[in-house]
């Protein structure tokens, strides 16, 4: 018998792509496989042409990261008009940060490893800034403000995403469960008065404890 002859794989046309499209496919993957699916190879056969073709739009993987990091960042949604208040306005930051992140989850990971700025990140900041200053906050505050609530989301959300989110919250709540039941009650006395409340420890609820002191904290004016 002869062996089944493949049909080879149809190449996408020359000069069909853009870098947008580039950018959006490298972003998807990222965040259906995880940033360590994210290679050319991988990303050329999602897009349909060859590896070579990818590097017409990019240069490599380090501007392919940050190029997917601003992308992402393009579908933060601040409520609008945003609060007049200082604290109001950072932890609506906070809140619409998490949810992007959530939504992206090759983000924060990219963040934490990488210093990412380009204009994405400048007009969100000027978007955040003048609000805040209208409010009563100098820019010279807000920036570190603003830059405090981002590293508390970043860190809060590569945290909550293994836990809540790439497993069922009952499997999370399980394994709560089961390593208290493992222990002498006597041992663990708070901890297993308390079963319903532990996988809290990883969502909404946890964030917004968090948040809520952080922003508090924040608002308050140096001096006073």
């Amino acid at each position: 018998m002869q062996d089944p002859v493949k049909t080879p794989r149809k190449r996408r046309p020359r000069g069909s792509l853009t870098r947008e499209q580039v950018v959006e496919a490298a972003l998807t993957l990222a965040d259906e496989e995880g940033l360590e699916a994210l290679t050319m190879p991988m990303l050329a056969r999602r897009l349909n042409c060859g590896v070579m073709t990818t590097y017409g739009y990019v240069n490599g993987k380090e501007d392919l990261l940050d190029a997917i990091a601003q992308r992402g960042l393009r579908d933060l949604h601040l409520p609008h008009p945003l609060p007049d208040d200082v604290g109001a306005i950072l932890h609506a930051w906070g809140r619409a940060l998490r949810l992007n992140l959530i939504e992206h989850p090759s983000l924060p990971m990219i963040f934490l490893s990488r210093a990412v700025i380009g204009p994405g990140f400048l007009h969100g900041l000027e978007a955040l800034l003048g609000p805040l200053a209208t409010a009563g906050m100098p820019p010279a505050q807000g920036v570190h403000a603003v830059y405090a609530v981002l590293t508390y989301a970043t860190g809060f959300v590569a945290w909550e995403i293994p836990r809540t989110h790439r497993q069922q919250q009952e499997t999370y709540a399980a394994s709560w469960r089961r390593e208290v039941a493992k222990l002498p009650p006597a041992e663990v006395p708070f901890l297993a008065g308390i079963l319903d409340e532990l996988p809290e420890v990883a969502g909404k609820k946890q964030f917004e404890l968090g948040l809520a002191a952080l922003t508090a904290g924040l608002a308050i004016t140096p001096g006073k």
